[in-house]
């Protein structure tokens, strides 16, 4: 059986678990906030925030142990400790984005929530980074540079903390500019071109064992969303306002 992270053997929660577990509370925090500020505080907004959430820490939970060696290398029983995983964003943020997608056709919801969660992942992911830097994940390459950190028997890039600057220079933008969208949904477009360009940078300098033709897989990730959201952002150019209903 593999050997579970060191941070998660211990029956304390540590300084980076709590971190973590705050950079989910304060996106929670700042996608009600968001929602009432568009008049969209409802009980069914309030119900799709939390599925969201919910379904993101399952879905890191479960992306982290997988990668970890889960079921396999890392005991069954780590999926029901709560200390354990819950730290790979990406894995969070698509089985978030399916749960909410579901549960918007299941509960008839057709306005675009998308603007919401835009302002409430890079806030969330700030802190949540900075925990990163505490738990020892997520760690960068080798380097002699005056502010690298001693992490894993090394002098590295503090990459957590690259991540934790741009997630919150991404926010202060998109809150900055909230209200001079021309639609509804094309917030959260810019934040999917943001978090793509500033991640790929970011994985420059982020430690890999593994790359496809030059990049990491996560490179290429940031490839495709950003082509994405650019498409999109190009076709919706003339769109019309949104007609705003209740939710």
């Amino acid at each position: 059986m593999g050997v579970l992270p060191e941070a998660t053997q211990g029956t304390r929660l540590t300084l980076g678990e709590i971190l973590t577990a705050l950079g989910y509370v304060v996106g929670g925090l700042v996608f009600w906030l968001a929602a009432r500020e568009r008049k969209l505080a409802t009980n069914g907004i309030g119900r799709l925030a939390l599925i969201g959430i919910v379904a993101g820490v399952i879905g890191a939970k479960i992306t982290e142990l997988v990668a970890m060696g889960w079921p396999t290398q890392v005991p069954a029983a780590a999926a029901l400790d709560p200390r354990v995983g819950g730290r790979a964003l990406l894995g969070g943020m698509i089985v978030g984005w399916v749960a909410v997608e579901i549960a918007k056709r299941v509960m008839g919801i057709r306005r675009s929530t998308g603007d919401l969660f835009a302002l409430a992942l890079p806030a969330g992911e700030a802190i949540g980074r900075i925990g990163c830097y505490f738990n020892g994940c997520c760690y960068g390459k080798v380097c002699s540079l005056p502010w690298a950190v001693f992490q894993h028997d090394a002098w590295r890039h503090p990459t957590q903390l690259y991540s934790a600057v741009s997630a919150a220079t991404i926010f202060v933008v998109l809150w900055a500019f909230r209200k001079k969208m021309a639609y509804e949904g094309q917030l959260f477009l810019v934040y999917l071109l943001l978090f793509g360009a500033t991640r790929f940078l970011v994985e420059l300098f982020r430690w890999q064992d593994h790359y496809i033709m030059g990049l990491s897989s996560m490179q290429w990730f940031c490839i495709d969303l950003m082509s994405i959201a650019t498409f999109r952002l190009i076709r919706n150019k003339n769109r019309p306002p949104a007609k705003l209903t209740p939710c």
